[in-house]
């Protein structure tokens, strides 16, 4: 009978150990995926910390829905989400700049042992954290045009996109408008400024930063950029491919990622120079919805509305000033 007893102890140790431990590592990946959903659904709504709040909780409660019995939690008011603003040093991470903010969430999951409690051992809490920044983006690849780089961020507000025809951009001979593709290579400007199929190497190669200096396309070129954006008879044109499916249903407040409306263009200085040889010097990037393009209005018009954009998988610089475009990282 003593040995029995022993090797019963035995065998509800194995039993604990292979069980509760068990439930206790699927909960710890359970709690990390879930602060992982709640911390970059936070982090797309910096800096506004209340809706932040709101939606990471909503995202908690969600995955509750779906987790196999397990349910956690995440209380704000025992510091389970955490905010950084201007300035602040993140731990682990580093110094804010002034247009970059931070959150983390912490998700807790209680865990009831069974085999375990015989040896007295109730339970335990597993809690997992993520952290997420949210910065501004310093290069991407580009539709060939440009506007003003003092042009304000007005979000959702409409704005003349064709800089020298309507009204016409004082002191800019010869530039319409447009820019060279990056590379250099004169053949991609159709496609960089449709956005359609384009192959890996040439986004690459047309990739462009803050800072940097790039010349300028002559000439209104209607029939190229109304190609481009407006209609054309294949069905690629952005607005074209608009009204196709998956983006169809897509509006301004609720879209796809990829949505071919989606327009990045450069906030340029101009130089100095005339024709081809004009130089502009980017310092920012607009994010536009195009709305519409008008090639036989007087003035001629291509029109979007500024928009906040995030850019997944884009490197980011917290200390970046304010580009216009914006990426939401895990940092930890």
């Amino acid at each position: 009978m003593a040995w029995v007893v022993v090797a019963l102890m035995a065998l509800m140790g194995m039993a604990a150990l292979t069980v509760d431990v068990g439930r206790l590592v699927i909960a710890a990946q359970v709690a990390q995926d879930v602060a992982d959903a709640a911390a970059l659904g936070a982090g797309r709504e910096l800096p506004e910390y209340s809706t932040a709040q709101s939606v990471a909780l909503n995202l908690v409660a969600a995955n509750n829905e779906s987790m196999g019995g397990f349910t956690a939690n995440c209380s704000p008011d025992s510091g389970d989400i955490t905010f950084w603003g201007a300035y602040e040093i993140v731990p682990e991470f580093g110094e804010l700049g002034s247009y970059a903010w931070a959150v983390r969430v912490t998700a807790n999951i209680p865990i009831d042992y069974t085999f375990a409690s015989v040896l007295g051992l109730e339970g335990a809490t597993i809690s997992r954290s993520c952290t997420v920044v949210r910065m501004p983006v310093g290069g991407v690849p580009i539709c060939p045009m440009w506007i003003s780089h003092d042009t304000e961020y007005q979000y959702g507000q409409e704005q003349q996109l064709l800089m020298a025809d309507g009204p016409h951009y004082a002191n800019i001979p010869g530039s319409f408008g447009w820019l060279e593709p990056p590379s250099g290579d004169t053949n991609l400007f159709l496609d960089l400024l449709s956005g359609y199929q384009v192959a890996y190497e040439d986004i690459v190669a047309n990739y462009v930063s803050i800072d940097d200096i790039c010349t300028a396309r002559t000439g209104v070129a209607l029939g190229q950029w109304s190609k481009a954006l407006n209609s054309a008879p294949d069905g690629l044109a952005r607005l074209d491919r608009a009204l196709q499916e998956p983006w169809a249903g897509d509006t301004f407040d609720n879209f796809r990622n990829d949505n071919p409306r989606i327009m990045i263009v450069p906030m340029c200085e101009y130089l100095g120079g005339t024709g081809t040889d004009a130089q502009f010097q980017i310092h920012a990037f607009g994010a536009f919805w195009l709305e519409s393009v008008d090639t036989r209005g007087q003035p001629r018009s291509i029109t979007g509305r500024f928009m906040q954009y995030h850019l997944p998988g884009s490197a980011g610089d917290p200390l970046s000033p304010e580009t216009g475009l914006w990426t939401v990282k895990m940092v930890q």
